[in-house]
């Protein structure tokens, strides 16, 4: 990036040229990690570069055998509903 161009990053972001390395940020949750990643691109072409991070993960998720999980839900106890029309 031009010097121009990393003084307007950091004036319009409040983030320094020392913290622009890609970086990935880690939040427990309640039943989980969340991960978000961090990194600057060029200002067209962003969805190309998040289907390609998103795509290199996934493999290395399945190289090393991690799968992925979600939250299921079973709802139960649900009162009868009787619907009218009119």
């Amino acid at each position: 990036m031009s010097r121009e161009s990393l003084a307007e990053l950091e004036r319009r972001y409040a983030v320094r040229q020392s913290e622009l390395e890609p970086r990935v940020f880690y939040r427990l949750t309640d039943n989980w990690v969340e991960m978000s990643v961090r990194f600057v691109t060029e200002e067209h072409g962003v969805r190309k570069v998040k289907d390609a991070m998103s795509r290199d993960i996934l493999d290395g998720f399945d190289t090393a055998r991690i799968s992925i999980a979600s939250g299921t839900y079973d709802v139960v106890g649900m009162p009868e509903l009787h619907v009218t029309v009119k």
